[in-house]
């Protein structure tokens, strides 16, 4: 696939988008072939332009329209469409649709992109906007157990080689738009049923449940649950997922000073992003979590603990317990952090 960037100004591409019809909402709207404008040429307000949409753009489905961008442009979607106001404006286009699009684009670094020309009155441009944001042609989506299906398959058929590496490399290629998240899970149940042999293991919430049954060997809960054991409140967090689960144990804390615990897990590892350097992240984000509590409330309140990490290095972790985290090196590390952002703030105010 070609890139927005290889993309951008090449007018031989330009003529392969669809130009879309509006006749249906009223033969008075005229919509022109695309060109190329810069953003700088266009005037972009999600908050006043964008009427169709009650909440302005939604930054999940921008995070998702990057990473859709980010695998390359698709030739058979339409574009976004702008009207000319005149030449005596800084910004002589205004954008009337298509703002997660363009706002994905920019983020991207790219200097702008095609875009439908469009005359209509307010009203027809208005019942264009929310047409544009209705679905398409009704089609049947993958479901990640068609896709596990179909994958499995080709590896029973020997047409997908039985190897970590080149399954998930091919469910990357097949599937450039879909979160990695959603892959991860894919190539999981595609292990699981023909066997493959992996270096790593990843976690769901039955996976967590099947291993605290069949390898842990000492109980611990889960979801939130409290551990009548441990006497406090059980957590299991994923690595950048550690804010969603400090918060709700700071309520845990708040509601009659119950601390908590949490598990971590990593993601898909690779060679730019490895378990070690995944392990030390959750770390870190944990040491900041408690550092802004300490800053913000004025004390040092440890309400969660990093308890440790799932075992996911096969041949390397212990299978029958987590990975163990030292607390007191922990603790002293959050202590330190805390005193030098102290002390930096101090400094601030000084200033």
């Amino acid at each position: 696939m070609i890139s927005l960037k290889e993309a951008y100004r090449n007018d031989a591409i330009l003529k392969l988008f669809p130009k879309p019809d509006y006749s249906h909402i009223s033969e008075n709207i005229k919509v022109s072939d695309a060109i190329w404008i810069d953003f700088k040429d266009i005037h972009i307000d999600d908050e006043e332009g964008n009427l169709a949409r009650a909440d302005g753009q939604d930054e999940t489905h921008v995070n998702d329209l990057k990473m859709s961008f980010s695998a390359g442009i698709i030739l058979n979607e339409e574009l976004g469409a702008v009207k000319f106001r005149g030449n005596k404006y800084p910004k002589p286009w205004v954008l009337k649709y298509g703002y997660g699009r363009t706002l994905a684009q920019m983020e991207l670094g790219v200097g702008g992109w095609a875009f439908n020309p469009i005359e209509g009155t307010d009203t027809e441009i208005e019942d264009v906007q929310s047409f544009e944001n209705e679905p398409k042609a009704p089609k049947s989506t993958n479901q990640e157990k068609d896709i596990i299906r179909i994958k499995s398959r080709q590896v029973k058929l020997g047409t997908l080689s039985n190897n970590e590496d080149i399954i998930y490399a091919n469910l990357k290629k097949t599937y450039p738009r879909r979160k990695t998240e959603s892959l991860n899970r894919i190539a999981a149940g595609i292990y699981e049923d023909n066997n493959t042999p992996v270096k790593y293991a990843y976690y769901t919430d039955a996976k967590i449940k099947l291993w605290r049954e069949n390898h842990c060997a000492d109980w611990f809960e889960v979801a939130g649950n409290w551990d009548s054991k441990k006497q406090a409140f059980a957590f299991t967090s994923k690595n950048g997922g550690l804010m969603r689960t400090f918060h709700r144990a700071r309520v845990k804390y708040a509601e009659g000073s119950f601390v908590s615990y949490v598990n971590t897990f990593t993601g898909n590892v690779s060679k730019g992003s490895t378990l070690d350097d995944q392990r030390v992240g959750i770390v870190n984000e944990y040491i900041r979590l408690r550092v802004v509590d300490a800053l913000v409330y004025g004390v040092n309140i440890k309400f969660l603990t990093l308890n440790g990490y799932f075992p996911q290095a096969y041949g390397v972790d212990k299978w029958s317990k987590f990975v163990e985290i030292d607390q007191d090196l922990l603790e002293k590390r959050v202590e330190d952090a805390i005193k030098i952002a102290k002390k930096k703030r101090s400094i601030g105010d000084a200033a």
